[in-house]
């Protein structure tokens, strides 16, 4: 059996998950003594769980204010989403030759999800970046690099806590991004093109998601 996670633990699992699901969006403040009574244990484990989260960047201490969630500064989000693209590039290209037939189908059956919702004319955004992201990862996580999943896991948690694509990408962005994936998905199952290709084609499918932004928003 696996021993209970520490009040400490449980503190920083949640407040996380607040910040990257957008519950608490950037700037919002994290008052320790509101935290403790909401999750209903003592301030300690609380401050505890928001410096690891300061390790993180994902929550940021400001003087005479106290913590607030971590706010991306001008291109800063565009940087996160090169970092993202050189990863997954590599990963995408590594997890080639490893990937099985179920990992392809369930990421055939998140894109035509995508495709589905880029087509009404209502869009969650929420919903969409959830399903975007599985869909990366499902492929992604074949590449047998704990160190570089750990590292992409870390780096969309970033990106979502920053809001700025949940807000943007549905909505420039998904209808072409969905033709990408198939595309991927299409040199997956043919073997087609090296290694090098392979990368080189997954890392422009992400930086297209700047380039749209950019184009449709003056971003």
């Amino acid at each position: 059996m696996h021993p209970e996670p520490s009040k400490h633990e449980l503190a920083y699992r949640e407040i996380r998950a607040r910040i990257v699901d957008g519950r608490y969006e950037p700037g919002h403040r994290l008052v320790l003594s509101t935290l403790a009574r909401e999750l209903d244990i003592s301030p300690v484990p609380v401050r505890e769980a928001i410096r690891r989260l300061e390790a993180e960047n994902l929550v940021h201490f400001e003087r005479n204010v106290g913590a607030r969630v971590a706010m991306l500064q001008d291109d800063e989000w565009e940087q996160l989403v090169e970092m993202l693209a050189l990863l997954d590039g590599f990963a995408f290209a590594v997890a080639a030759p490893r990937v099985t037939p179920e990992a392809l189908a369930e990421a055939r059956w998140l894109n035509a999800s995508l495709r589905e919702a880029a087509s009404t004319g209502q869009i969650d955004h929420e919903a969409v970046m959830l399903l975007h992201r599985r869909f990366h990862r499902v492929l992604y996580r074949c590449c047998g690099n704990r160190y570089v999943i750990e590292s992409l896991d870390r780096l969309w948690d970033r990106i979502d806590a920053s809001r700025v694509l949940t807000t943007l990408y549905p909505a420039v962005r998904l209808s072409t991004a969905v033709e990408e994936h198939d595309a991927l998905l299409d040199r997956l199952e043919q073997g087609e093109g090296d290694a090098r290709a392979l990368e080189a084609c997954a890392r422009e499918h992400n930086l297209n998601a700047i380039r749209a932004i950019r184009k449709n928003v003056g971003a």
